[in-house]
C-alpha cells in the first residue's frame, strides 16, 4: 500500500515539473525567437550567433542575435518588455506598461542607429546591414510607421525572408570573414 502512495505522489511530481518546464519554455521569448532564427549552416553560408557584446573604440555595442548570409548581416535587437509600448522615433525613452507595472527605457531606434555605426567601425567595410527591433508577440507596439522594423517575435521570418533576397549580395569569403570576426568579438 505504501508504494501505491508514494508512486502517485512521484508521478505527481513528475508531471508538475514537466509541466513547469513546458510553460516555461512557452513563455520564454528568447527561446522562440531563436527557434525563429534557426542555427547556423556553413553549408549554406549562414551564421548565426548570440549575445555579442564588443566595443566599438567609441562606445560599447551589444547585439542579442546576429545573422550573417549572403545577403548581409542582420543585427536582432530584442526587448523583453510585454503590454503596451508607447514611444516615438525621435523620443530619448520609450516607456512600457504591463499588470500595473510601467518603466521606461532607452529609444530602441536610436539604439539601433547607433550598433549599426558600431558595426560599421568594426567591420570597416561596406556590407549590408539589417536591423530588427523585436518585442514579444503579445506585446502592443506603437502604430506609428518607423525607419526601423519594430516588430513582434512572430514577424521577424517574414522580414528576413524579405531582406534574404535582398539584390545586393555579399561573397562567401566576406561572410565567413564576418562571422569570424563577431565570433572572435564574441569570444573575447
Amino acid at each position: 500500500m505504501d508504494y501505491l502512495i508514494y508512486g502517485s505522489i512521484g508521478l505527481a511530481v513528475i508531471i508538475i515539473l514537466w509541466l513547469l518546464l513546458k510553460s516555461k519554455k512557452q513563455s520564454n521569448p528568447d527561446s522562440e525567437l531563436v527557434r525563429e532564427i534557426g542555427k547556423s549552416d556553413p553549408k549554406k553560408d549562414y551564421y548565426v550567433l548570440s549575445g555579442i557584446e564588443f566595443h566599438d573604440g567609441v562606445r560599447s555595442a551589444k547585439i542579442d542575435h546576429l545573422i550573417i548570409n549572403p545577403s548581409g548581416i542582420h543585427a536582432v535587437l530584442e526587448y523583453l518588455h510585454d503590454g503596451y509600448i508607447e514611444g516615438f522615433e525621435q523620443d530619448h525613452s520609450w516607456s512600457f506598461e504591463y499588470k500595473g507595472v510601467s518603466d521606461s527605457f532607452d529609444n530602441p531606434i536610436h539604439t539601433a542607429r547607433l550598433l549599426k555605426q558600431s558595426i560599421d567601425k568594426v567591420l570597416k567595410k561596406d556590407l549590408p546591414i539589417f536591423l530588427y527591433v523585436v518585442f514579444p508577440k503579445d506585446a502592443e507596439l506603437p502604430k506609428k510607421r518607423m525607419p526601423l522594423p519594430v516588430i513582434h517575435s512572430d514577424e521577424l521570418n517574414d522580414y528576413l525572408d524579405k531582406n534574404f533576397r535582398s539584390k545586393k549580395r555579399i561573397s562567401s569569403n566576406d561572410v565567413i570573414m564576418t562571422y569570424e570576426l563577431f565570433n572572435k568579438v564574441k569570444n573575447n
